[in-house]
């Protein structure tokens, strides 16, 4: 019965019936500066007049490695939009989270957050559950939480949000 239960969570982990997005009431995202994977600073303000999508994960997460995939396959359809993936990695070992970028074929550009820091970014944006993701708007508000499942489970929805967000005097 434990095997049946567990293939059952999996499936819905994998199906992505785990997670919903929830548009919430908008707040000031919490700024952050953190290296990439060449070690150079990238901060959330130098996106600003972009939707943003915020993403924390880790290598280790299986459900974060389906997340990544599916976002892969969503990407290049939002290259027109002035719309940005930030994905933020809680890992300890950069080998393997290097190592799981390019498995993941991930594009957009890669963070990694500092867990052992006081105030790590994962920390203050209460990333508490991996995978976790946040849809940020042109003035740096978060809009949405869990919104990597709509990016990825309607598409279309994702794009109209985007577009009626980024049109002149919507904000």
């Amino acid at each position: 019965m434990t095997k049946w239960r567990l293939t059952l969570l999996v499936y819905m982990i994998a199906a992505g019936g785990a997670t919903a997005q929830t548009v919430v009431t908008p707040a000031a995202a919490p700024p952050f500066s953190l290296p990439d994977q060449n070690g150079t600073p990238v901060s959330l303000e130098k996106y600003r007049k972009s939707m943003v999508l915020v993403q924390f994960w880790a290598s280790w997460c299986l459900p974060c490695r389906i997340e990544n995939r599916r976002l892969v396959k969503q990407y290049p359809r939002f290259n027109d939009l002035p719309f940005e993936i930030l994905s933020i990695s809680v890992d300890v070992d950069r080998a393997q989270w290097k190592n799981a970028i390019a498995a993941d074929k991930m594009a957009w550009p890669q963070l990694l957050d500092d867990t052992n820091k006081a105030g790590c970014a994962a920390c203050r944006w209460g990333a508490g559950t991996l995978p976790a993701s946040f849809l940020i708007d042109p003035e740096g508000r978060i809009i949405a939480v869990d919104a990597a499942s709509l990016l990825t489970g309607d598409p279309r929805g994702f794009r109209k949000l985007l577009q009626k967000r980024l049109a002149p005097g919507s904000r």
